[in-house]
């Protein structure tokens, strides 16, 4: 069977805890940090502008729906103060930045 060339859009899905999901849902957050380990690099693999990011918030049934807007690779001492703080202070360990649409 022939491929159209047309590309599905990935789907990511991330639990989050209460305080960070509440953070997107007021639109006060716009991005999403993982740390840069072999899992999330295959997570991530592939994952595109476009594709979806759903978060989940904690393991309830309440999700928020958004567009990956960019990926890139960041280190500790670039997190927001809050981010880093969740983080223990990482400084310089590599982390991904999931930048996401507000709506």
């Amino acid at each position: 069977m022939r491929s159209s060339g047309v590309r599905m859009a990935k789907t990511l899905h991330l639990t989050l805890t209460y305080h960070w999901w509440d953070e997107i849902a007021a639109g006060r957050k716009t991005c999403e940090y993982r740390r840069f380990t072999e899992g999330w690099r295959k997570r991530l693999n592939g994952a595109k502008r476009g594709d979806l990011v759903v978060f989940h918030r904690g393991y309830t049934g309440r999700t928020l729906t958004r567009r990956i807007e960019n990926i890139r690779v960041i280190v500790g001492w670039d997190l927001p103060n809050e981010v880093y703080e969740y983080f223990k202070k990482p400084n310089e360990e590599k982390f991904f930045e999931i930048q996401f649409s507000k709506e």
